[in-house]
């Protein structure tokens, strides 16, 4: 009996491409994660993610992913958001978002820890070519805010 040798590449081909497409689509030029500290988010402490834009022509959108855990004591989170330009201006921003819903349940996906992404800019166009330093801090009235375990910046073409 003969084997054939031809299906195995011809899927093996069909799978690598298919991978290459979904890789292709996402257009993320950033994406990038800061884990906090066990003990929690403390009040002074800002997250910060330097970023160099290239392309000026194109429109782009920002999301910040929220990861939290089931320690986490509110249904809300507000995040302080400074963005200085390569000219030295510093853009500020205070933005709300809800983790849960009325009754409690984690609106983020994930099981033992959530993942919200929020989206803080549509079609943001960036006016100067250079580093980007996008600055996040927790606003919260907790000194030590427990439960927030990771925060990202993504910024997609």
């Amino acid at each position: 009996m003969a084997v054939k040798k031809g299906k195995p590449i011809v899927l093996s081909l069909c799978i690598m491409m298919a991978l290459v497409f979904v890789s292709c689509n996402n257009h993320s030029i950033y994406n990038q994660f800061k884990t906090m500290q066990r003990s929690g988010w403390n009040k002074d402490s800002v997250v910060y993610y330097p970023v160099f834009i290239s392309d000026t022509t194109k429109r782009y959108d920002l999301l910040i992913t929220i990861r939290n855990n089931a320690s986490y004591p509110y249904q809300n989170f507000w995040m302080f958001i400074d963005e200085k330009t390569p000219a030295g201006d510093v853009k500020k921003d205070t933005v709300e978002c809800y983790l849960a819903d009325d009754r409690g349940r984690w609106l983020g996906s994930g099981f033992s820890e959530y993942s919200m992404p929020v989206l803080i800019a549509h079609q943001k166009k960036f006016h100067h070519q250079g580093y980007y330093v996008f600055g996040i801090h927790q606003g919260m009235r907790d000194d030590l805010l427990k439960g927030i375990t990771a925060i990202g910046l993504e910024i997609k073409k």
